[in-house]
């Protein structure tokens, strides 16, 4: 069976959780991928993010491998059943043409713009609305709406209060209390209960958890971070949580760039049979 994808090249701008989904989504279905991600990654889930590439070389999520290099071997990389990841914040320099960018950095700043020359573009979330920075917005917030392609107006505004988790919400997640660079005392999947020391700061400030549960989310301990930073997520549902696969939420923001990218896709290639001869 011939993949009528194969060709079709996707930039995913952003190796964190849902960057990451939508790529691994991507991959998997034919299209071929190339990451792009900023030289300090702030990813939390590592567990299932392609950011530690930037640090490692390469990592895997759900057994798909991201490898990262320069732009001029990506072609290698795809060749080898691989996401290339290139380290940058711009645009990166193929020969080959980039056919839709999905913008999944999660900055959620309306002064986001739209790449030039690269015919479709989609937003993840908040500072996005179509026609002004991109051709279709993917709601990201939790809700009835989430992953929901929208064809006009703008997703739900940042909140600034994370989403509801086993009945907790802004009490799961670690913020850094100091700046510095922190050494994690425990790892993912590790259940933890109330008050336990996760890590310690600059070798003297201990972070501890907020709540019982299991740990989902690490930065990195090779990142310095600035104060009041999200350093750590606990996940209150414990055992029950996969937190080295794909979240619930990942999936869905995933699976609507992926309807999305299809009905571009769908309405050029009808355009084009119009303007034919």
């Amino acid at each position: 069976m011939v993949n009528k994808y194969k060709s079709s090249l996707i930039w995913v701008r952003g190796a964190g959780e849902l960057g990451s989904a939508v790529a691994l989504t991507l991959f998997r279905v034919g299209f071929q991928v190339i990451l792009t991600e900023r030289a300090v990654p702030l990813a939390i889930r590592r567990a299932v993010t392609f950011s530690d590439a930037v640090f490692e070389g390469e990592s895997a999520v759900e057994e798909v491998i991201a490898v990262r290099c320069e732009a001029s071997k990506t072609s290698e990389i795809i060749a080898l059943g691989k996401i290339p990841l290139i380290v940058t914040e711009f645009a990166p320099t193929l020969a080959e043409k980039i056919h839709a960018v999905v913008d999944a950095r999660m900055i959620k700043d309306a002064s986001v713009s739209k790449p030039h020359d690269i015919p479709m573009s989609i937003g993840l979330g908040p500072g996005f609305e179509v026609g002004r920075n991109c051709e279709v917005v993917i709601e990201t917030q939790r809700g009835h709406d989430l992953g929901r392609v929208l064809w006009q107006g703008e997703a739900a505004a940042n909140s600034g209060i994370p989403g509801e988790i086993g009945g907790i919400s802004v009490q799961r997640v670690v913020y850094s209390p100091v700046p510095g660079q922190i050494l994690w005392a425990v790892n993912f999947g590790d259940l933890v209960v109330t008050g336990q020391v996760l890590g310690t700061l600059n070798d003297s400030v201990q972070v501890r958890s907020p709540i019982s549960g299991i740990v989902r989310g690490l930065i990195s301990p090779r990142v310095t971070i600035d104060k009041n930073v999200k350093i750590a997520d606990v996940d209150p549902r414990g055992e029950e949580v996969a937190y080295n696969r794909i979240s619930e939420k990942s999936r869905n923001v995933a699976r609507g760039v992926l309807e999305a990218l299809l009905i571009l896709q769908k309405t050029i290639q009808s355009r084009e049979k119009k303007l034919s001869p």
